[in-house]
């Protein structure tokens, strides 16, 4: 998931880039990386979609995580929020106890 708000926004030293680390390796926004979920695609409601496996039947398998009870899985997740939640959009909260029930 790429919320997109970083390659355009102003303070942006590469404009229409963004890279993973600062060799510049990987340009998220290059043509050899797949995003699933970009921009308005980025919601509370995707995100515990994909977690929890529970999507409608006409996503596409490309777009669902496809783990099973043996699967590892780690979240990297930044950006705004505070204690307890993170920011979708600057418009959607994502609470802790949100993905603490899905676990179950």
């Amino acid at each position: 998931m790429l919320a997109d708000d970083m390659a355009c926004n102003s303070r942006n030293q590469y404009p229409a880039q963004v890279f993973n680390n600062e060799n510049h390796q990987i340009n998220l926004y290059g043509d050899n990386v797949e995003v699933d979920y970009r921009g308005y695609e980025v919601t509370v409601e995707n995100f515990l979609r994909v977690l929890t496996g529970r999507h409608e039947s006409a996503v596409p398998r490309s777009k669902r995580l496809l783990s099973d009870e043996g699967s590892h899985i780690l979240l990297y997740m930044t950006g705004h929020g505070g204690d307890e939640f993170l920011k979708f959009q600057d418009a959607e909260e994502l609470q802790s106890c949100q993905t603490n029930e899905r676990e179950a």
